[in-house]
């Protein structure tokens, strides 16, 4: 990855933007189904967990660039 020029490590436009959503989810239906859908889309178990159980690791906004 080096000399990419990608410094976002959500290299998958449409896997970080389902996992926006999977945060959203957690929100407003909690915990299970938020963790169903990211297992759903392809975020292995680990990786989901940490992401819904860490607020500290979650993205407070999306670094990635808008579409050309």
């Amino acid at each position: 990855m080096s000399g990419s020029g990608n410094t976002d490590p959500r290299a998958n436009a449409y896997l970080a933007a389902r996992v926006d959503d999977a945060l959203k989810m957690l929100r407003t239906e909690g915990m299970s189904p938020a963790l169903e859908f990211m297992q759903l889309i392809g975020v292995p178990r680990t990786v989901a967990l940490r992401v819904l159980c860490s607020p500290s690791q979650q993205r407070t906004h999306d670094r990635r660039r808008t579409p050309r």
